[in-house]
């Protein structure tokens, strides 16, 4: 079976794995290696970056070695602080555990950084993200994106927004930041509702910031979960949805509608084209909105997407 170019668009890099992470929570050694098997299945192109916690990097540096010389990306998880100058201070002592891991490791590239900024006041975003950035360009030795995340709990939209305008002004002298939106985690209370995720990718495509989805994402489509007792979003959903909003100037409503749909006979693909309902995005622009507005999602699993699409008769 072939798969529709329109499917490969879509779905190409689509996923960072992150086996470390909760419902998966597998040691280094089973994520890593998990990984090393997922660069070399028959769906390869699927898979994005390996997802690392910066305290894991000296241990990553050794279990790599042992193990494989595959070259592979490696999105670096920054350590979390509640206070600006926690933030700031961690910030330095990671970057030098990412250098000193480059320095030593030739087969694995750094070229992603995560980070969570701290539970402060919004107006703070704008000083935390520019520093960042600085530190980026000034201490990191190789070439490196940034994605940032705030505070999507209390008083969301505010914080999304003020985030959002801060990375979008940080990159009118350089494209290396993007916004991070957590869609999921083990309790119901983690799942955002879709107006959220449809305001979070509203604001970062009038702004041009690029952006990347956590957590929640394991099926296609957006359906109830027994285990977390919350319904649960779909990748094809949120992708689809800015996929389809990057194109066409569709209004917020209709871009709810998108996210909020549990129909999987609504989303079309084909050899050509991909479509929700009469919105209709020629597979070029799929690649356009894909390396511009939205990018990947971290996963713990890499087997259920593939699964669920081979059940769709969408991979053989």
């Amino acid at each position: 079976m072939k798969v529709l170019k329109s499917v490969k668009c879509f779905n190409e890099r689509l996923i960072d794995y992150a086996g470390l992470f909760p419902p998966a929570s597998l040691d280094l050694q089973a994520s890593y290696s998990n990984y090393i098997k997922y660069t070399q299945s028959e769906y390869s192109w699927m898979l994005s970056r390996f997802i690392c916690p910066v305290k894991l990097l000296p241990e990553l540096d050794t279990i790599s070695a042992q193990n494989s010389s595959k070259k592979f990306s490696v999105s670096v998880i920054t350590t979390a602080a509640k206070l600006e100058s926690d933030f700031k201070n961690n910030f330095i002592n990671d970057f030098n555990i990412c250098n000193s891991f480059i320095k030593k490791n030739n087969n694995i590239k750094i070229d992603m950084i995560e980070t969570k900024l701290p539970d402060t006041d919004k107006t703070s975003y704008s000083d935390c993200v520019s520093f960042a950035v600085g530190s980026l360009e000034r201490n990191f030795s190789d070439p490196a994106f940034i994605f940032f995340e705030g505070n999507s709990e209390e008083s969301w939209k505010e914080n999304s927004k003020a985030l959002i305008d801060s990375i979008s002004a940080i990159n009118e002298t350089n494209l290396t930041s993007g916004f991070k939106l957590r869609t999921g985690g083990t309790s119901a209370a983690a799942f955002p509702e879709p107006e959220q995720i449809a305001f979070c990718i509203r604001e970062c495509l009038d702004r041009q910031v690029p952006m990347k989805f956590t957590a929640g994402l394991h099926h296609p489509f957006r359906h109830y979960d027994l285990n977390v007792k919350s319904m649960m979003h779909g990748f094809v959903n949120v992708f689809g949805a800015g996929i389809i909003a990057m194109t066409h100037n569709i209004s917020n409503d209709v871009l709810i509608e998108i996210i909020n749909d549990e129909e999987p006979g609504n989303f079309i693909f084909t050899e050509n084209y991909f479509s929700w309902k009469d919105w209709k995005v020629e597979t070029q622009d799929i690649v356009f909105a894909r390396e511009n507005l939205v990018t990947s999602y971290g996963s713990c699993s890499f087997d259920e997407p593939v699964e669920d699409l081979q059940t769709l008769h969408l991979l053989k």
